[in-house]
């Protein structure tokens, strides 16, 4: 009767233990009953001598602690990512989250998911100066996003503090777009140009879903559409993500940027939304 193959043994293909090949997918549970099997189909006229067995046992035991060497290893890794996740409660960090959208936000909490720890952000829409370059001119911003509902009325959101851009040619990222079921339009203004200047469309956003977008459109090649109707101004902008640790990209201590606001149901603009009895988005 044959011996069980070494496992240790190199395969024609180079191959070890560990690599992958089908022994990565055998159980310890399958050597036993292997062995079973070869003890009560052996030759009695040539059985198995104790040599043999205690060979196969010694193997067997060996495929044994490498199972559990690798149930350690994969309990301490766990361990060293619920660790590193917890830390950053309360930090800021910029993401792709696991629906694929780009996402910059304090984590919130931590949970644990098929083994897998994943952090959580309830953020708001934000905007700041992008890293990026772009082919915007020195000035200050500020922004709006609407979209319709299925009735066609205008809602929106828009940025609380102006954005000061000090040098030409950067880019605007805003982040944090709430899910929506319609695309999204985004519109700017320059804030020094009066408190009755025009916002210029800017772009359409197709997907609802999307969720950050950079701006690096000039103002001489910004659309002469202008948002003409005052949205209804939603109250809780917030959205959520989850994020999984190996997609973090970056780290930095919480700061608060509220640079996007919902203006609280009440104000002129929602009165005034209210008023129109059903508004539209911008006029071509």
């Amino acid at each position: 009767m044959s011996q069980i193959p070494n496992l240790n043994a190199s395969s024609p293909n180079n191959q070890t233990f560990g690599e992958a090949n089908t022994l990565n997918n055998v159980q310890i549970e399958d050597f036993l009953n292997i062995m079973i099997a070869e003890l009560q189909n052996q030759d009695p006229l040539n059985p198995l001598d104790n040599a043999e067995l205690i060979a196969q046992i010694g193997q067997i035991r060996e495929v044994g602690a490498t199972d559990k060497l690798t149930e350690t290893l994969d309990s301490v890794l766990l361990g060293q990512n619920i660790s590193s996740a917890t830390a950053l409660i309360g930090t800021e960090i910029e993401a792709i989250s696991d629906d694929n959208q780009r996402v910059t936000g304090e984590v919130a909490r931590v949970t644990i998911s098929n083994g897998t720890p994943k952090l959580h952000l309830e953020v708001n829409p934000g905007v700041e100066i992008s890293s990026e370059p772009g082919n915007l001119e020195s000035g200050t911003y500020r922004y709006k996003i609407v979209w319709e509902d299925a009735s066609g009325n205008l809602f929106g959101i828009e940025t609380s503090d102006a954005l000061q851009l000090d040098e030409a040619n950067q880019s605007v990222l805003i982040n944090n777009l709430p899910q929506t079921d319609a695309p999204k339009q985004i519109y700017r203004t320059k804030a020094n140009a009066g408190s009755d200047a025009p916002f210029y469309l800017v772009t359409v956003l197709p997907d609802g879903n999307t969720s950050s977008f950079r701006d690096t459109i000039s103002d001489e090649n910004l659309s002469p559409s202008i948002l003409s109707k005052t949205p209804q101004y939603i109250s809780e902008p917030t959205r959520s993500f989850t994020v999984s640790l190996n997609n973090v990209g970056e780290i930095r201590p919480s700061s608060s940027r509220p640079n996007i606001q919902a203006v609280p149901s009440g104000t002129n603009a929602t009165n005034e939304a209210n008023d129109q009895n059903g508004t539209e988005a911008a006029n071509e």
